[in-house]
């Protein structure tokens, strides 16, 4: 395995005082968490996430419901949830940088205190209006793991010293609830990647791979590669697979242009079974229920691995 290393902005960080504290880990070991994504791998078994935790459109996108729901229907399945700092420096989950679109309230998170933002409301993708607001982060880690699945945190890309201070406060978070072995940080530059990592030796990253040569600088064990979401990438998975990493392939995206839509066209979802059989491990969708469908055995088999 390759010997983890400060990168230059982790160094900055930590001249400044502001990163989270690393946890001391030799170049040979890796995070719990990565022997169970071994084992899926091994064993021929496949892993579906539910994109911003939702798995049907009653559920409001990044809420305790969602997770809850998810979890009930694909056992052991992984949650994309996205952290969000308030005015104030608490942890939420918003995807968009505003309220509009997902809740009843209105502004800018990043402007707006907690206590502003807990007043709104949370809004299904179904324009159901459910009386809970937008989840603190240490909320929905213990609701994945009331609800056995993984919590998958999105740490959204913006400049890096905003990315890492982001990450730096979601660390943190994670560490002081206990998830450590079952969550994954989400990266999306191989700097980033290679920051985050340093900071938190002992969980896994997802980390946006074209090549193998991507691995540079990280620890292989510790990284699930995230290989996009317009075509499926077979050589590439494979090569992964060769140095010990899972792929990831992402079927999400823009309702009508995303693969999820394009599949369901013909009442015909088999195509999530191709990507399967050319070695994706980790399915990354909107339609979770739909990769279900037609994976029931391979999701069996990857929740007979054994857990953290």
């Amino acid at each position: 395995m390759i010997r983890l290393f400060a990168t230059t902005a982790v160094a900055a960080l930590l001249a400044s005082g502001c990163a989270a504290t690393p946890v001391r880990q030799e170049a040979d070991q890796a995070p719990v968490l990565a022997a169970f994504f071994d084992c899926v791998r091994e064993t021929g078994g496949v892993m579906v996430s539910a994109h911003r935790a939702q798995s049907a459109d009653d559920q409001p996108e990044n809420s305790i419901q969602a997770i809850e729901a998810t979890g009930r229907a694909i056992p052991g399945a992984i949650v994309e949830i996205d952290a969000a700092l308030t005015s104030d420096g608490r942890l939420v989950l918003m995807h968009d940088e505003t309220l509009e679109r997902t809740t009843t309230g209105t502004g800018r998170v990043a402007d707006l205190t907690f206590e502003q933002v807990r007043a709104a409301r949370l809004e299904a993708t179904d324009g159901t209006v459910i009386d809970a607001p937008p989840p603190t982060l240490a909320e929905a880690l213990e609701a994945a793991r009331r609800a056995g699945v993984i919590a998958s945190i999105d740490l959204k890309p913006a400049d890096e010293a905003a990315t890492l201070a982001l990450a730096r406060r979601v660390v943190e978070e994670v560490r002081a609830a206990g998830a450590q072995d079952r969550v994954i940080l989400i990266t999306y530059s191989p700097e980033t990647a290679r920051a985050v990592a340093e900071m938190a030796p002992e969980m896994m990253i997802s980390a946006g791979l074209n090549d193998v040569e991507g691995l540079e600088g990280l620890n292989p064990a510790q990284i699930l590669a995230w290989t996009g979401t317009r075509e499926a990438r077979p050589a590439l998975w494979r090569a992964l697979a060769e140095r010990g990493v899972e792929a990831q392939f992402g079927t999400l995206g823009a309702p009508g242009r995303r693969l999820d839509d394009r599949y369901a066209e013909d009442g015909d979802v088999s195509e999530y079974r191709d990507l399967f059989e050319q070695g994706a491990v980790v399915i990354a969708t909107d339609a979770p229920l739909a990769v279900r469908s037609v994976l029931g055995a391979e999701l069996e088999r990857a929740s007979e691995c054994p857990r953290p």
